[in-house]
């Protein structure tokens, strides 16, 4: 295989966790291309690009929230023999890319995609993906990192690339289509947390209010009256949970219940057996939209 290039890019990370003291850190052999990524979703992002002769891991198994889930020692040696790493940053993994960054090894590229597409660096809403043509702009990274780390295979990563981002540039046309189809005044969201942001603006929705900014966090009484209160003025239609976020998503589902609204879902940072691709998310998404608020 090509000499593997150092990383790509540099990013400032809270204090390290050293796993590969617990764990044992292994030498690399050259087998083929090894890829990770953080979460499903990115890795489902770079899988498309890969092609199936290469097998791309997800770091953060199906189901976890990326912004709470906790790392296994197990992953530093995923992390220590891979020779491309695909993660969100701006805040999505925590610190968990401080374990990336202590635990990959010298030859590795690590791509940090949030904060290479998103306009004004940090303090954003991390969840680019959920605009296809941002997912595209990431598509367009990963297909350039894989080319730097296997420049013998760079002209198959950019052809399935280029195909891929058209897939994606339909996706996006469809969605629109389907939002487009909901009453204006109808297109009004309220949701677990702040992570709709990219979503609302690609596809005219307003965002009314969030539960919580982050999963991590608890609404306090007084934001729960206010949320409320939002609900009822602006005659919102309906709220949207999220699979794997228990405790938010009972508290939002109880406030639907109280004002007499409907509780819907919506697919954020992961996949599963039911939306098992970044396609079928966004597919999942609009359909859910147009059924809840569309009346």
């Amino acid at each position: 295989m090509p000499s593997r290039l150092q990383s790509i890019l540099a990013f400032f990370v809270g204090p390290l966790v050293i796993l590969c003291i617990t764990s044992g850190c292994v030498q690399k052999t050259d087998d083929g291309l090894r890829v990770v990524a953080t979460t499903p979703i990115l890795a489902d992002l770079a899988a498309q690009v890969a092609g199936p002769q290469v097998k791309v891991k997800s770091l953060i198994p199906a189901g976890a929230d990326p912004h709470t889930f906790e790392v296994a020692p197990s992953v530093a040696r995923v992390v220590a023999e891979a020779d491309l790493i695909v993660a969100n940053g701006l805040g999505l993994e925590g610190s968990f890319l401080g374990v990336i960054e202590a635990n990959k090894s010298a030859q590795a590229v690590l791509v940090i995609l949030g904060q290479e597409v998103a306009p004004g660096g940090e303090n954003v809403d991390p969840h680019l993906w959920l605009d296809p043509r941002l997912a595209a702009e990431y598509v367009k990274r990963i297909a350039e990192a894989m080319s730097l780390v296997d420049p013998s295979r760079a002209d198959e990563y950019r052809q399935r690339a280029a195909i891929y981002i058209e897939e994606l540039r339909q996706l996006h046309d469809r969605v629109r289509q389907q939002i487009a189809g909901i009453p204006v005044e109808r297109r009004k969201l309220v949701a677990t947390h702040r992570a709709f942001s990219w979503m609302a603006h690609a596809y005219g929705i307003e965002e009314v209010g969030y539960l919580v900014t982050a999963p991590e966090e608890e609404p306090t009484p007084a934001w729960l009256a206010e949320l409320r209160h939002r609900i009822l003025s602006q005659k919102v239609p309906a709220v949207f949970i999220e699979p794997y976020l228990e405790a938010e998503d009972q508290a939002l589902s109880q406030l639907a219940e109280e004002v007499g609204i409907k509780v819907c879902v919506l697919y954020v940072d992961t996949l599963d057996d039911k939306v098992s691709s970044y396609l079928k998310l966004m597919e999942y998404n609009a359909q859910e939209l147009v059924g809840c608020l569309g009346g």
